[in-house]
């Protein structure tokens, strides 16, 4: 029988004009009562809600939808109470307050556009809560109790009942589990503390913060613990069998003084022809972690390592990350081993990859090695059983670092800072980086490698998990080439944007005042590189076919990578094995590139916390900066340490007026744009939201 519903939607389907009004359809279908009119009125409003129609809201007008009309996407909230709509493809949609209807940050929503903008959308339903945990201050005022967030996108104090605060003292820094969420945003949600971090001026609190923020934890589920704990940290004969022993060979590790986890380690040989053997050898951590058992579980979930500064958020369990899986020094350990034999144009004319046993006769470090290559001779003299080695690895790392150029690598200057900090703790310099030779070596070996291992496997058509990096989006671009030819960098260019265009762009910046703003500006304009069951290329390193093989220690991507490469190598890649493979890589895939996106928002959270804290220390005091950012409402000026900070334009003197395609604010007598260099003094620190505010001096 067809309800009253059903007629409507036939006569709506067959009314000729793409809109209609609820007066029409009273015209159409010829009621007269109050009831009839009613009952439209009522199946209107089903029909919406089942999302068949969309109503104009502006003019009370409906339609039938469309393919676009309706979606999901993650809700972006905002302190003033609008919000946005992150959707995989297409542009964001802006939410007016008066359409979040009770959506919080992070929420999974359906939305509707809105007749009204075609970039403006309502929130439908939500469809699952992003954020269940909130940290943030403990306030304990005229005996009601609430705790409020630390990130203000989170637009709403959270209610906390007497008995549901753990005994929290008021100012402290704590974790809120969300019990109760309004179904509107007129009210509070409510929770409960889970966890007390400190107050805020206690030591590694601050970090906490962060971390709990982002969902990390150094703790694993018992059930993981337990079978990493169960995991022998030796190793026994019946570990070897297959293996090929590589236990006599100098292989060696170069890593940071700091690091605990060593996954990868390297190996030359001068061949007689004039080519070189390279051999790359990761750690097998996919011996231990099987597909599905409880570690393999929270490491799918974690996807990746976390690193913030003197805390790290790892993947695997430490008996795994800093015990059997890590390649010390002189104990023997299971390895995945890539060895190429490259010749001196920096071509890989063979390769082989086989599963393999060494035994790391030294624990270099990236400091040592750079010494060794500057003329140190009492670390050389340590060093001395492979200093042949070292040269020839030196060798080798500068002809491949000249092919990657020349074909086209876009090389970024590193923005990685390190915070020195006092007994107690406290940030008091932070100091970038040094990016030296040793760096880059190993970065050049293990690109080599990656590519190797994915050239092999898209070649016999495994399922794999490629590294993927889009071209820049044509808007983005535009702004950069304008900004560039504005600084007088001659910009070549063509039908198609090409790697090596931007490359000679930024080395030619290199030879001006402006190469941070162009390197800080080109990075933003690229797209994001992320993981993919389906190989596109690599746009920023020039690379054909791409992969992340070498640190399965810290990323899900890797350690299926050696899954696939081991089955392949066993010759068991069935067809059973190979369907199985295919879905393992696609949700290896988007869980890793979801993971590291809040890995990279956590991390640079994280460092944007403790630059706050080293400003904090340093209120009136002058620097030297240069400006990285201008708007109307004023400019941001960074300092060599990246340390950024805000001048609002009120405090640049006169009346001044934005120019968006030359980026900067002028008058008849001063001008401020992107790259000058300025000299400024640190006023305040809002540690609360993360931002810093400098005057021009």
């Amino acid at each position: 029988m067809t309800t009253f519903k059903e007629k409507l939607l036939q006569v709506i389907k067959n009314i000729d004009s793409e809109y209609f009004t609820a007066k029409q359809l009273y015209g159409i279908m010829q009621t007269h009562s109050t009831a009839e009119r009613k009952a439209i009125c009522d199946a209107l409003k089903e029909l919406e809600e089942n999302c068949q129609i969309v109503q104009d809201a502006k003019n009370r007008r409906y339609r039938l939808v469309k393919e676009g009309d309706y979606g999901t996407a993650e809700f972006q909230g905002n302190a003033r109470g609008f919000g946005f709509l992150i959707r995989e493809e297409g542009e964001d949609l802006f939410v007016p307050a008066s359409k979040t209807h009770g959506a919080f940050h992070k929420d999974t929503v359906l939305y509707r556009k809105t007749g009204g903008s075609a970039d403006e959308a309502e929130v439908v339903k939500i469809i699952s809560r992003g954020m269940t945990h909130v940290v943030g201050t403990y306030d304990k005022s005229n005996n009601a109790r609430f705790v409020i967030p630390d990130d203000k996108r989170f637009v709403s104090d959270v209610y906390v009942q007497p008995k549901m605060d753990m005994g929290a003292k008021n100012g402290q820094k704590v974790v809120v589990h969300i019990t109760v969420y309004p179904e509107d945003n007129r009210n509070c949600p409510e929770g409960e503390i889970v966890e007390i971090l400190g107050f805020p001026n206690e030591k590694n609190v601050d970090m906490m913060a962060v971390a709990r923020s982002f969902g990390l934890s150094q703790s694993f589920p018992h059930a993981c613990q337990k079978r990493a704990e169960a995991i022998p940290q030796t190793l026994n004969e019946h570990d070897l069998n297959g293996r090929r022993d590589l236990r006599g060979r100098k292989i060696f590790t170069i890593d940071g003084a700091d690091a605990k986890d060593l996954d990868d380690a390297v190996s030359i040989a001068r061949n007689g022809d004039g080519t070189f053997t390279l051999g790359v050898h990761i750690a097998d951590v996919s011996n231990y972690v099987k597909p599905n058992d409880d570690v393999d579980k929270e490491a799918f979930n974690r996807g990746t390592s976390v690193y913030l500064p003197e805390t790290v958020f790892p993947m695997l369990p430490r008996e795994l990350s800093n015990g059997i899986c890590s390649l010390f020094e002189k104990v023997d350990r299971l390895t995945l081993s890539c060895e190429m034999t490259v010749n001196k144009q920096g071509k890989v004319v063979d390769y082989d990859v086989f599963t393999s046993v060494i035994n790391s006769c030294h624990r270099l470090t990236y400091d040592e090695v750079q010494a060794i290559f500057d003329g140190d001779g009492e670390i050389a003299a340590k060093y001395s059983d492979i200093l042949d080695d070292l040269f020839a690895m030196k060798e080798l790392a500068e002809i491949l670092q000249k092919k990657r150029n020349k074909r086209g690598n876009i090389e970024f200057a590193s923005k990685e800072v390190t915070f020195v900090h006092d007994s107690k703790g406290n940030v008091v310099d932070v100091k970038l980086m040094e990016n030296t030779f040793s760096h880059q070596l190993i970065e050049e070996f293990m690109i080599l490698a990656n590519e190797t291992v994915a050239e092999y496997a898209e070649t016999c058509y495994y399922p794999f998990v490629y590294r993927v990096h889009a071209k820049p989006d044509e808007a983005k671009l535009s702004v950069l080439l304008a900004l560039m030819r504005g600084l007088g960098i001659n910009v070549k260019r063509t039908q198609e944007i090409h790697n090596s265009v931007l490359q000679d762009a930024l080395m030619q910046a290199k030879l001006t005042p402006y190469f941070n703003l162009v390197n800080d500006v080109m990075l933003r304009t690229m797209q994001k590189a992320k993981y993919s069951d389906v190989n596109s290329g690599h746009f920023g390193l020039a690379s054909r076919c791409y992969c992340h093989f070498t640190s399965p220690i810290r990323r899900y991507a890797d350690l299926v990578v050696h899954r696939v490469l081991k089955t392949a190598l066993s010759g068991k890649m069935t067809d059973k094995a190979l369907a199985a493979y295919t879905d393992m890589a696609y949700d290896a895939a988007q869980q890793a590139s979801l993971r590291e996106k809040i890995a990279d928002e956590a991390e640079r959270k994280a460092d944007d916390v403790k630059k706050c804290a080293y400003a904090e220390r340093v209120i009136g005091q002058t620097f030297d900066a240069l400006i990285s950012g201008v708007t109307e409402r004023g400019i941001y000026a960074e300092l060599s340490n990246t340390v950024e900070g805000f001048i609002p334009i009120e405090c640049l003197g006169a009346r001044l007026t934005y120019n968006p395609q030359q980026f900067c604010l002028y008058n008849d007598a001063v001008k401020y744009s992107l790259g000058d260099a300025i000299t400024v003094q640190i006023v305040s620190v809002n540690k609360q939201a993360c931002k810093i505010e400098m005057a021009r001096k």
